[in-house]
């Protein structure tokens, strides 16, 4: 139930790193967004209350030669590790994907480019409350329920909503068409 940066800090924040990370490429490259999203966290990886959100831009980036994507992953990759971020999966060369998070903040991004000349560069918030701080709702969820005389069943294991991500499977996603998987 800890605070966290308001949904429009975290949009914010996915679109300069986004920025950052295209600067890395050439000034020919022009950035056209592809995808904008706000998610609610139905299955946080902290376990934490329902009621907050993910903030993610997915941009296809042109006027790069794709001749030279590798050059620009390289670049972007550099950019990412001068700015606290751990690669997570390279599935380069097989695949032209990189997932990586930022150590300080927990920021999600990615590059993915395909054969069709396609490049695309996107960035992921971790959950956060729409206003920074937990909604009413939710704090009334948590507060200990009165001592009664006999101790409370254990409640039961609560199952994830959705299977956790494969990272194959992701990387197998077909972004030129809104994320429908190939």
């Amino acid at each position: 139930m800890k605070p966290t940066i308001t949904e429009h800090e975290a949009k914010d924040k996915v679109e300069r790193y986004i920025e950052g990370a295209l600067s890395a490429l050439p000034g020919s490259a022009k950035r056209k967004p592809f995808t904008q999203h706000r998610s609610e966290c139905t299955d946080p990886t902290d376990d934490g209350p329902q009621g907050r959100f993910e903030i993610s831009a997915t941009y296809e980036v042109t006027g790069l030669e794709p001749a030279r994507f590798a050059e620009y992953f390289d670049a972007i990759v550099q950019w990412w590790s001068a700015h606290d971020f751990a690669v997570l999966t390279d599935s380069r060369p097989k695949d032209q994907y990189v997932f990586v998070r930022n150590k300080a903040d927990a920021f999600d991004m990615s590059v993915q480019a395909n054969d069709l000349g396609k490049f695309y560069v996107g960035a992921t918030s971790p959950c956060v409350w729409p206003n920074g701080t937990p909604e009413p709702q939710a704090v009334e969820a948590t507060e200990p329920e009165q001592p009664v005389a006999a101790p409370p069943e254990p409640e039961p294991v609560r199952k994830p909503r959705r299977a956790p991500v494969d990272d194959e499977d992701f990387a197998q996603t077909n972004w030129t068409d809104g994320g429908a998987s190939f």
